[in-house]
């Protein structure tokens, strides 16, 4: 059985109680409020105004406004000139240009005749075609590869004398020919190599 304590009352005559006396509860320490939204969004429009006068600065200076006119521009020009020519062929001339023609030009005569897959061209250096007035560059054989799936070597090659077929200059155009003849081929050979081949 509890005793019941005696809590002196404001007279000084002693009061029986119930229940234990509580201390009092501690104050209550203030809870963090978040910020109004309105600084929230002050603060995002000065780091805004920030980070657009700190580019303009950084582009504004000599060697960095030189580096993007020169690298970072003429990517935006040809973006908005080659959205409107989205085929694939199309954009490929545009890029390649004259070495891309011309490997499609050749591949396509063996395309016709459905032996694209199984030749094996040697052409001549582009030096051998401007000595004959054609200005054709002609693609080392792995980029030529590449334009048009069309195989071809080069004079300087070691493995020249398996070709199937070569390309020659005459009249102002190209010509077509089939290896028939082992001597003929090794002579045309001999005859490339007289001009610097070069990428």
């Amino acid at each position: 059985m509890k005793k019941n304590k005696n809590v002196p009352q404001a007279d000084g005559t002693p009061q029986k109680s119930a229940q234990p006396v509580q201390p009092p509860p501690a104050p209550a320490t203030a809870a963090k409020q978040p910020a109004p939204p309105a600084t929230n969004g002050f603060k995002a429009f000065i780091l805004l105004v920030a980070a657009v006068v700190g580019l303009l600065i950084f582009f504004g200076l000599e060697p960095n406004k030189m580096w993007l006119d020169q690298r970072i521009m003429p990517y935006w020009e040809d973006y908005k000139e080659q959205k409107l020519n989205l085929d694939l062929e199309e954009r490929k001339m545009a890029r390649y240009q004259t070495d891309y023609i011309f490997a499609r030009n050749v591949a396509a005569f063996f395309e016709k005749r459905g032996t694209a897959g199984k030749t094996l061209v040697l052409v001549p250096s582009t030096d051998y075609f401007n000595a004959h007035g054609l200005q054709i560059h002609v693609p080392e054989p792995a980029v030529f590869y590449y334009f048009s799936g069309l195989k071809t070597i080069w004079a300087n090659s070691p493995e020249a004398s398996k070709a199937n077929w070569y390309i020659t200059a005459r009249d102002g155009g190209l010509v077509f020919d089939s290896v028939t003849n082992q001597q003929a081929l090794q002579d045309t050979i001999a005859s490339f190599n007289k001009y610097k081949i070069s990428l």
